[in-house]
C-alpha cells in the first residue's frame, strides 16, 4: 500500500471513530431512540451523507459501539487475570473487572439492559451473533480458571462450566439491577469482595455442610 492510500485509510478510520464518539456520547445522554443520526452528525461535525457513508443506520453504530467495548472489555480480563498468581485472585480479577467496567461505562450500557426490548428483531439477531462468542470466552476463561483451581487445590471438585454460568450469573444480574436504578446506592465495584465470598463459600455453614452427609463430587478435570 502506498504512503497516500496508508494515509487515506487512517483518516477515513478517523472520521469513522470520531462518529462513533459523537453517537456513544448522545446515546448516553439521551437514550438510543431519542437520538437521531441528523443529531450525530451535528455532534461530530460531518455532513449528514458522510456519516451515512460509514454507517446505514444508528442501530449498526449501536452494533459497532457494543463490539469495540466488549473487545476493550476482553483485554482487560486477561491483562489483569495475566498478571494474577492464584486461582482466587484471578477470579477476584475477573469480578472485580467486570463490576468496575460496567460502573464505568453505565450510562452506555444502560441502553442495552433498559431500552433493549425495543429494537427490532434484526438488530438483536445480529447482536447475539456478534458477542456470542465473546461472551462464551468469558465463560470458557472462568471455567480454566476453575480447572486451574481445583488442580491446585484451592477448591473442590465442581464442575468449572457450571461454575462460570454460575459466576457470570451472579455478576449479570448484579450488574443489571445496579444500572436499571436512578440513582444507584453506592460503587458497584464494592461488592467484588461479598460476591468472591459468596461465590466460594456459599451460605452454608461449613459445620452444617458436613452435618448435612452430601456425597462428595467426584473430580472430573
Amino acid at each position: 500500500m502506498s504512503q497516500r492510500s496508508l494515509r487515506k485509510t487512517r483518516e477515513l478510520e478517523w472520521r469513522r471513530q470520531d462518529i462513533l464518539a459523537a453517537a456513544e456520547r448522545l446515546f448516553s445522554q439521551k437514550g438510543f431512540f431519542k437520538t437521531s443520526m441528523v443529531e450525530i452528525a451535528e455532534e461530530a461535525e460531518f455532513a449528514i451523507g458522510t456519516v451515512y457513508q460509514f454507517f446505514k443506520s444508528k442501530e449498526q453504530m449501536y452494533l459497532s459501539l457494543i463490539e469495540a467495548k466488549m473487545e476493550k472489555f476482553a483485554g482487560l480480563i486477561d491483562e489483569r487475570v495475566s498478571v494474577a498468581t492464584s486461582a482466587t485472585d484471578k477470579l477476584e480479577a475477573v469480578i472485580r473487572t467486570k463490576l468496575e467496567y460496567f460502573e464505568k461505562n453505565r450510562n452506555f450500557f444502560r441502553i442495552y439492559v433498559s431500552e433493549w426490548s425495543g429494537f427490532e428483531w434484526t438488530l438483536k439477531s445480529a447482536f447475539g451473533e456478534q458477542t456470542w462468542k465473546r461472551y462464551q470466552a468469558q465463560l470458557e476463561l472462568v471455567g480454566d480458571i476453575m480447572r486451574s483451581g481445583i488442580r491446585r487445590g484451592e477448591f473442590r471438585a465442581v464442575d468449572p462450566a457450571e461454575s462460570a454460568y454460575a459466576l457470570h450469573g451472579m455478576l449479570n444480574s448484579t450488574i443489571y439491577l445496579w444500572i436499571l436504578q436512578v440513582k444507584p446506592p453506592g460503587s458497584l465495584v464494592t461488592k467484588s469482595g461479598s460476591l468472591l465470598t459468596l461465590f466460594l463459600q456459599g451460605v452454608s455453614r461449613p459445620l452444617a455442610r458436613q452435618r448435612s452427609g452430601s456425597p462428595k463430587p467426584k473430580s472430573i478435570v
